[in-house]
């Protein structure tokens, strides 16, 4: 018989997880509702307050008894609030406006808010079932209307925009400027955590998950990913290898895999959209576009300094390559600018740059404005140290197996590409697998 007591703390349970649910879903769904409801598209942006009154909920509510819970929910907070301080000292010294530094703490600082309340809530077996089969059949979702989408824009049914079939395949981020990028990368990873964990559904369901995630991406035309999650698997078999043996094997199929790649490229029309960037003439080199247009912003943002502490503190929040800088600030001015908003001369140069560059323009690959770039740029080694702190925490103490590990070095991977380590609805479905590993590993979930 339940007492009181566990009545109450099986709704805590149930309240905690269904919290946590609504905060991912206010950014994985918000571009596909808009879309389709023709709701205003401020709407995509409802996420800057649930997460945070999520969080604050959770924090506030939760009384986890693990630990390894509670040394968890410290980390991040201490990390968060390291964070937030190097932005404030950041904007101080630049003259960046408090809008500033409020939407870029969301920006960088929401994933782990959304990570940290998943981790802090103590769930029961119920709870944490609901939660995980809302992110299956959310996964499903995105997956499903990527491959409605396709034959629909192919055939003029709908539009996206100025997209074509392939860019605009976006699944639930449709219609959005990454999107396919974005919806293959979700898929991708949720094939291989269904093959590896969904033990309880039928194979040929399992390995036709990861078929059709990769058949998604080659239609979607989105190359850069295959970049992003190479860099995360070798940069994984660098950090984790144990055995020679093991390790050797690796190389010799990363190898193997490159040749066959490679010939593919060459030889099969269906890889030919990778000539673009592997094999064109002229691209790299000491002279070439991608080698001057690529690092411009190391180049650039540095012209801009106006004391030493600019080395350690950037330009300010929003002042430089990432997300808000290059172009959120100016899509919102008109709601921003009168609240106070700050736009920096560097941002305006860094955005005549990508412009001027025919290859950038072509290819995200190139495209100056990426988001190592942007937080060096905004906050200087000062912040981009806060930032990987927050990373080396979640994988000490929160990536329980390699899958979570691979997971957050292809995020870090993508980060060299374009600014999808901002995109929320990316950054909360990665947050949201890898605190769902977490409890899956490291806590007794009660019956």
């Amino acid at each position: 018989m339940y007492t009181r007591a566990d009545r109450s703390s099986k709704k805590g349970f149930y309240k905690g997880s269904i919290l946590a649910i609504a905060a991912f879903s206010s950014a994985f769904y918000s571009r596909i509702i808009c879309s389709v409801t023709r709701l205003p598209s401020v709407l995509n942006h409802l996420h800057f307050l649930v997460v945070p009154l999520t969080t604050f909920i959770i924090l506030s509510s939760s009384r986890p008894k693990d630990p390894r819970q509670i040394s968890i929910v410290w980390m991040l907070l201490s990390g968060l609030l390291i964070l937030l301080a190097s932005m404030t000292a950041s904007a101080l010294i630049n003259n960046g406006g408090y809008v500033n530094i409020i939407f870029n703490f969301l920006l960088l600082g929401e994933p782990f808010m959304l990570l940290l309340s998943i981790i802090c809530v103590p769930m029961s077996m119920k709870s944490f079932n609901s939660f995980r089969t809302w992110m299956i059949n959310s996964s499903w979702i995105n997956m499903a209307l990527a491959f409605i989408q396709w034959p629909l824009l192919k055939f003029n049914k709908i539009s996206a925009g100025n997209l074509d079939a392939t860019d605009g395949m976006a699944g639930v981020f449709f219609v959005s400027g990454a999107g396919n990028y974005v919806s293959a990368t979700v898929s991708i990873y949720f094939g291989i955590y269904y093959l590896m964990y969904g033990k309880e559904f039928p194979v040929w369901m399992r390995y036709g998950a990861v078929i059709a995630a990769f058949l998604q991406l080659q239609l979607s035309d989105s190359k850069q990913v295959l970049f992003a999650l190479l860099f995360g698997f070798v940069i994984l078999i660098i950090l984790t290898m144990k055995s020679l043996e093991k390790t050797l094997g690796y190389i010799i199929l990363i190898i193997l895999s490159a040749i066959i790649f490679s010939w593919c490229v060459q030889n099969l029309e269906a890889f030919g959209a990778f000539k673009n960037y592997l094999y064109k003439d002229g691209i790299y080199g000491p002279n070439g576009e991608a080698t001057r247009i690529k690092p411009i912003a190391f180049n650039l943002i540095p012209t801009f300094y106006h004391s030493s502490l600019n080395w350690f503190l950037g330009l300010g929040p929003g002042h430089t390559a990432g997300r808000l800088g290059g172009w959120l600030l100016k899509e919102n001015w008109a709601i921003l600018g009168p609240l106070g908003a700050s736009i920096h001369p560097a941002s305006n140069a860094l955005l005549e740059a990508y412009f001027g560059s025919w290859l950038a323009l072509e290819s995200t690959m190139f495209c100056p404005l990426f988001f190592w770039a942007g937080i060096w740029g905004d906050l200087g080694f000062v912040g981009l140290g806060a930032y990987l702190l927050l990373g080396f925490i979640i994988w000490r103490y929160i990536c329980v197996d390699n899958f979570s590990r691979f997971l957050l070095l292809s995020v870090a991977g993508f980060g060299f590409i374009f600014t999808q380590m901002e995109e929320p609805g990316y950054m909360f479905y990665t947050a949201a697998v890898i605190g769902l590993r977490w409890h899956e590993k490291n806590t007794q979930l009660r019956a």
